[in-house]
């Protein structure tokens, strides 16, 4: 039995400190992500970017006096959706309920889902955009710009087309309008649209601002899941995958130019993407704050960004471009100058590129008042 015992102990002792390693390894492997997941996380709600972003008490507190109803519960409020790997886009909002935010299983801010093939009487519209299209910063599900512009219709315009009409929000928090391309062409073109709008712009004016070429470029959320990958790979003792020559940030700014070319182009590919399916599509350039003639109270001049001018250069340029791009089933609408007979008192931004509820209702209403005399010449019988 002794003979037995000695023989075993080692064994035991071995078996202890591996199993103690490993204890160690995957606590110390579960340290690192949580770090990272946790960094994520924080900006999940509009409570978690107010508290990691340095603010002044004026930016912060005020924040309430854009929407209207000043008791919000921030806490609640979605803000950077948490994104799952998408084909083709990279990422996109990843399904279920999360804070007051749901998500359905095509990755779009509805709580209903699309129905295959599309009933009779429908007139389907798919909105595509960045954050702002998502809805980040809506005090509800029902407050984002696709909800309110659904009403609209519906209430509106519906009893006199005998038409049902359903906005669908597929958009995503730091989308550039190659995203929204690719997700026209591949996967929104197949879904029976009858019409595509997208409210978009800023956001090939930040990544250019930023250095990135929008064509050829990672998100926020990619940039994410691609450091999982890296931690993984490096507590397994591998290589890390290697940053890209070709996406990593120029040392200046993109020109304005080029900015304007390049969203110039995804319109034109997107647009003959369209045209196979018989659909059209209505680009709206998004309000910034860079941008807007609004009277601006003391919170929202402090939001006022170092890049102002180049804003304002790009957003002329790609305006330009825009409304001189010569497709059939395209249409361009400038919204960047929609807040401009607002007060000082108005308060619309929530920061540099979000509104409340109450800049939401201004948008959804601009958006109906360019879609109304379109849509009611189109006939109950007639592409449904």
């Amino acid at each position: 039995m002794k003979k037995f015992l000695y023989l075993l102990l080692p064994s035991l002792v071995l078996c202890m400190l591996v199993g103690l390693g490993y204890g160690a390894g995957v606590y110390t492997v579960a340290g690192r992500f949580e770090r990272t997941i946790h960094w994520i996380e924080q900006g999940e709600t509009l409570a978690g970017v107010l508290a990691i972003t340095p603010l002044s008490d004026e930016q912060r507190d005020g924040i309430k006096n854009a929407y209207s109803d000043p008791n919000i519960d921030v806490r609640n409020i979605s803000w950077s959706v948490p994104n799952q790997p998408t084909p083709f886009v990279g990422t996109a909002p990843a399904p279920g309920q999360h804070h007051n935010a749901r998500i359905n299983s095509w990755q779009m801010r509805n709580s209903e889902e699309i129905q295959e093939p599309k009933p009779a009487g429908i007139y389907r519209i798919f909105l595509t955009g960045g954050s702002t299209a998502f809805g980040s910063g809506a005090p509800s599900q029902e407050k984002t710009i696709g909800s309110l512009l659904n009403g609209l219709l519906a209430d509106r315009l519906s009893q006199k087309t005998g038409l049902r009409y359903e906005v669908f929000t597929f958009a995503n928090p730091a989308w550039a309008s190659t995203q929204e391309r690719i997700a026209i062409e591949n996967y929104l073109s197949e879904l029976q649209p009858d019409l595509v709008i997208s409210l978009s712009g800023n956001n090939d004016v930040f990544w250019g601002d930023a250095g990135r070429n929008v064509l050829w470029f990672a998100a926020g959320a990619d940039e994410y899941f691609q450091t999982l990958a890296n931690t993984g790979l490096k507590t397994a003792g591998r290589n890390e995958l290697s940053q890209l020559p070709q996406t990593r940030p120029a040392s200046q700014s993109v020109t304005a130019e080029l900015v304007a070319y390049r969203l110039e182009k995804n319109a034109r590919l997107g647009a003959q993407a369209l045209q196979h399916v018989n659909a059209d599509w209505i680009f709206f350039l998004q309000p910034t704050l860079s941008v807007t003639n609004k009277a601006l109270s003391s919170r929202e001049k402090a939001f006022i960004p170092a890049s102002k001018n180049y804003f304002v250069q790009c957003y002329q340029l790609m305006s330009f471009r825009l409304a001189g791009l010569q497709h059939e089933n395209f249409e361009f609408v400038d919204l960047s100058k929609v807040f401009d007979g607002y007060r000082a008192t108005d308060e619309i931004f929530l920061d540099q590129f979000h509104f409340g509820d109450k800049g939401n209702a201004v948008v959804a209403e601009a958006m109906f008042s360019a879609l109304a005399s379109r849509l009611a010449r189109v006939p109950a019988a007639s592409k449904l």
